[in-house]
């Protein structure tokens, strides 16, 4: 009977693994669901009134506040960026009119070099001239992906709502049919599990946006005392920048201060420099704290959990770390892990 079970567990976790890239929006409504939760029962229990009821005023209000912020960032972000495309080409000219300025020192210095020199520095030009071409060709095929993309999007993004109001219109029904699956001595435990790690996947999701908030707050303020155009459109731009694998804010900012100091505008580089310096240290200082206050664990543990995770695995470690510690606690508490050292 066990062997049954751990056999129809293990075909269960495949299927599940195998849709997961065919469930995004249904896997996203669920997140969502959770996160509404809590503003759901508070309006059942402060209120009396139905969950039907509750849930309908709590789904208005999200989609009132989804859409009246996709309205502000699209309409902030078609005018700065349109605005920014149009400087573009003055740019461009200032730094081809730096290239030429200087294109007979370079000529100079590039006749007078050995020829075994001359082929090293000719390699690194092609090097970069196919990397330039590959680059602009990816960019193009990307912008022609995302628009073409738009209506599977929306598409998407329908699925997504709907499903919202439906999860969290029958949440307690499948927490409860899904418990039903376990035996009553199992059932308190895995009940206890899954609380925890529901806590734990809002305090994440919190402890992010908690992140994302306060360093596009310090990334907007150093534009704006820079006087920097397009502060709102370049200030999200590092958030998005931020939080892509890998990336992070020097990916952006540092090539940006380098620039500068190319064309000569010590005063932007170097505040970008320190600008960048600022939001690394703020981070740093206190990403350990806030996602160990949002996930229930310890700050020591989400600072140790954050590095070795990153050291291990990159970028994903940063989520997988935390990951391991709250599934790890959550089991501790339920008693399905339990560690004594006797001597």
């Amino acid at each position: 009977m066990r062997l049954k079970n751990v056999i129809i567990i293990i075909v269960l976790l495949a299927a599940a693994i195998f849709l997961i890239p065919y469930s995004i929006p249904l896997i996203l409504a669920l997140v969502t669901a959770l996160v509404l939760e809590p503003a759901i029962k508070l309006f059942i229990n402060n209120f009396k009134i139905k969950r039907l009821l509750s849930v309908t005023i709590v789904f208005i209000l999200f989609l009132a506040g989804f859409g009246i912020f996709t309205y502000w960032l699209t309409t902030t972000l078609v005018v700065q960026t349109i605005d920014f495309l149009t400087m573009v080409p003055k740019y461009a000219v200032k730094v081809f009119s730096l290239i030429e300025k200087d294109l007979y020192k370079v000529e100079k210095l590039y006749a007078s070099l050995p020829p075994e020199v001359l082929s090293t520095v000719q390699n690194a030009l092609d090097g970069f001239k196919n990397y330039a071409g590959s680059f602009a060709t990816k960019l193009t095929n990307g912008i022609i992906a995302v628009a073409a993309a738009i209506p599977q999007l929306l598409l998407y993004l329908i699925i997504y709502l709907v499903a919202l109001f439906l999860i969290s219109l029958d949440l307690p029904r499948l927490f409860a049919n899904f418990l039903n699956l376990f035996t009553t001595s199992a059932r308190e435990k895995v009940e206890l599990v899954f609380t925890q790690l529901s806590r734990a996947t809002v305090g994440f999701i919190r402890a992010q946006l908690i992140l994302s908030f306060i360093t596009y707050v310090l990334a907007l303020i150093g534009l704006l005392i820079l006087d920097v155009k397009y502060a709102v459109l370049i200030a999200l731009f590092i958030i998005l920048v931020d939080i892509l694998p890998i990336l992070g804010t020097g990916s952006f900012i540092v090539p940006w201060a380098i620039y500068n100091f190319i064309v000569g505008d010590d005063f932007l580089a170097i505040g970008l420099i320190i600008m960048f310096v600022v939001l690394t240290v703020i981070r740093r200082i206190i990403e350990p704290k806030i996602l160990g206050s949002s996930l229930g664990i310890s700050a020591l543990a989400a600072l140790i959990s954050l590095y070795l995770g990153f050291q291990l695995l990159g970028f994903i470690g940063l989520i997988v770390g935390p990951a391991l510690v709250i599934i790890y606690e959550a089991l501790r508490s339920a008693g399905f892990i339990k560690i004594k050292i006797d001597f």
